[in-house]
């Protein structure tokens, strides 16, 4: 009896250790590319023998990559389809765009030339015209308009949808345009939108079962897949009619109406854009493969010819729209980083979640020492607490480099958008953190040569006079039991 429980010990020992010799040698093959990363999983795995196993086969091993196979798949498909969908006319209607392709000195700058490389299949459009909208209290308005006039389609995609007033009334009304006869199609995301799946409200919705009405979730959860957790659609997307978008960083939810019943300190103050012109059919584009990935339909079943009329001249805008998240590309991140190398006088920065890569944190300090004013705005209350530390936990690096730093004041401002020497502005779903540079699925545009730059330079003017800034001596004598705090939420950054 005691050989065979020796025996058996034996027996687990060594099954023991061959998992730990395969989840390590799988760390090695695996995250050579993240050396921090490794080392992390490399320690959890050999000091806590059986609990550090169980983590990495439930959170360590990145299934991400397998995701972005697929929806790349998707999406050349969905590319290769349109001249076979669209048949004879696909060469006139993209004759149509060549005229609203830059030339001259737009073209040939430096911002385009580098944006072109970093970005291809991004491509830069003239003829737009741009409204931005200050929170809910504007934009819903703006919306719920456009869709009661909507003719032929109506395409929403959110992050957040919310089953409250805001939500009830936006709904209400696409189910009326459904009913008219109108084409449309909701996608929302599972994580963002849970409390709604949950509540039952967009079964409450589905099971009237208009045929023109269509919802579904971007990539619903599972307990069989709990990773898809990480994978978020982070976009924020009205289309209508193929003529008319909304984007930006506004979800739908009443806390950005400032509903009265809503306590002041939920409040979100945030910003939306109104875009007619050419580059609204990259916009509503890029919709439809987010659709045909969430749906596993053919674009044949999903979409119309009339989706995608002739594009009008609406303005001077040049816009060029960024999409990007696994398996398409890193749209944000490499227009980040491009503005700090690019800079040459000012580089303003507002966003809710700063916690970004060290190296992004390093080029911030670079355009600095270049001479480049660079401003950094966040929220002086955060609605995540654990971001909040972490972003804190970069000042001191940020200031004495030469970055300033300022915390805006009052309502939660949930506001994301980057002007660049006055010349030029991004904006869009991305925060300037982790998640939206690899994990989330983002939906941004930059543009240039318009008005709207001068409105944002404006808008800018007023969230600094908002803001108060912050200096090394704020920071000198911080405790070090709070420092060690900031320090670990930092190092939760890529899952925050």
């Amino acid at each position: 009896m005691i050989f065979n429980s020796e025996l058996v010990w034996m027996i687990v020992y060594a099954c023991y250790l061959v998992a730990q010799l395969a989840a390590c040698a799988h760390i090695l093959l695996t995250k050579h590319e993240e050396p921090p990363s490794a080392l992390l999983w490399l320690v959890l795995v050999t000091l806590l023998p059986v609990f550090g196993i169980c983590c990495y086969l439930l959170f360590g091993i990145n299934r991400i990559k397998t995701v972005s196979l697929n929806v790349q798949a998707i999406r050349e498909k969905v590319e290769q389809s349109k001249e076979k969908y669209l048949g004879p006319s696909v060469d006139n209607y993209l004759e149509c765009f060549k005229e609203f392709q830059p030339t001259g000195e737009v073209v040939g700058s430096q911002l385009n030339r580098t944006l072109d490389r970093l970005l291809p299949g991004c491509v830069a459009l003239t003829g737009n015209h741009l409204e931005l909208l200050k929170d809910g209290v504007m934009a819903y308005p703006r919306m719920l308009e456009d869709i009661t006039g909507a003719k032929q389609s109506i395409r929403l995609q959110s992050f957040i949808i919310m089953n409250d007033p805001v939500g009830k009334e936006i709904f209400d009304a696409l189910v009326a345009k459904a009913q008219q006869g109108v084409d449309v199609k909701v996608l929302y995301d599972s994580f963002g939108s849970c409390r709604a799946y949950f509540s039952h409200f967009f079964h409450w919705y589905a099971r009237k079962r208009i045929a023109k009405l269509k919802i579904h979730a971007f990539s619903p959860l599972s307990i069989f897949a709990p990773w898809r957790i990480q994978l978020r659609n982070h976009r924020k997307l009205l289309v209508i009619d193929g003529k008319t978008a909304f984007v930006g960083g506004i979800n739908i939810a009443q806390e950005n109406a400032r509903f009265k019943k809503v306590p002041r300190r939920k409040y979100i103050h945030d910003l939306h854009v109104r875009i007619t012109g050419p580059a609204v059919a990259a916009l509503h584009f890029s919709f439809l493969k987010d659709w045909v990935y969430a749906t596993r339909r053919d674009i044949f079943d999903v979409t119309l010819l009339e989706d995608f009329p002739p594009p009008e001249n609406r303005g001077d805008a040049v816009v060029r729209v960024v999409d990007g998240g696994p398996g398409v590309r890193p749209g944000s991140q490499n227009v980040f980083f491009a503005a700090t190398a690019l800079a040459q006088k000012s580089l303003s920065i507002i966003t809710p979640y700063f916690v970004p890569e060290p190296a992004f944190v390093k080029s911030l300090g670079m355009a600095a020492a270049r001479g480049v004013d660079v401003k950094i705005i966040v929220p002086k209350n955060n609605n995540h607490v654990l971001v909040s530390l972490a972003t804190q936990s970069l000042y001191r690096t940020l200031l004495s480099q030469g970055v300033r730093v300022y915390e805006k004041r009052g309502v939660f401002s949930h506001v994301k958008a980057m002007l660049v020497d006055e010349q030029w502005c991004f904006m869009g779903s991305s925060n300037c953190d982790v998640r939206s540079f690899k994990l989330n699925y983002e939906l941004d545009f930059c543009t240039e040569k318009s008005e709207f730059i001068e409105v944002m330079h404006r808008q800018f003017r007023s969230e600094l006079a908002g803001s108060k800034e912050i200096m090394l001596e704020h920071i000198a004598d911080k405790k070090l039991s709070l420092q060690l705090i900031e320090n670990l939420c930092a190092l939760l950054a890529p899952i925050l």
